[in-house]
């Protein structure tokens, strides 16, 4: 069986494989590209004796709230513990960087009530840019993607017709 982890400690991020056990009863185990043989056997539920490189250790592992502790004699580590595969699956499910700029006409016609932005503004996603009334009714209009301000088409006062250019953000 072999599983590919992250492993951090002190902020650094460790790639750990662990292959095993093997015929012998071994374990493989490769931290940044680094092999080890190891032997290692539960003494019970979180203590391992672990034989590495001639020397032995008694490993103490704690499940705390922040991660893992780890113990060896009087040294200890907390250790945050990662299934590779689903750091990678996490990091490709993020969201990119989201698309900004757009064009925002009326998508009715009246008239302009109120601007609510200057060129060279930086609208959020879902900031009210402009407010037009029609039927006597005020109307918000919001960007959906953000971006800064390039061009104002229309004063406050000024009649729209359905698809005149508003503002138009990058």
């Amino acid at each position: 069986m072999k599983r590919e982890l992250i492993v951090t400690a002190d902020g650094r991020d460790r790639s750990v494989t662990v292959e095993g056990p093997l015929p012998d009863g071994r374990f493989r185990v490769t931290i940044d590209g680094q092999a080890h043989e190891v032997d290692g056997r539960a003494i019970r539920p979180g203590t391992w004796s672990i034989q590495l490189g001639g020397r032995n250790y008694l490993v103490d592992l704690d499940k705390r709230r922040n991660g893992i502790a780890a113990s060896v004699g009087a040294s200890e580590a907390t250790l945050q513990v990662e299934d590779a595969l689903h750091r990678r699956l996490a990091a490709a499910a993020q969201p990119r960087g989201q698309a900004r700029g757009e064009t925002l006409r009326a998508p009715i016609a009246g008239k302009v009530v109120k601007v609510l932005v200057a060129v060279g503004d930086e609208v959020a996603p879902g900031a009210p840019v402009i407010v037009l009334e029609a039927m006597k009714m005020e109307n918000e209009i919001v960007s959906e993607r953000g971006g800064k301000v390039t061009q104002v088409a229309k004063q406050a006062g000024q009649a729209v017709d359905t698809g005149d250019l508003l503002i138009e953000l990058t």
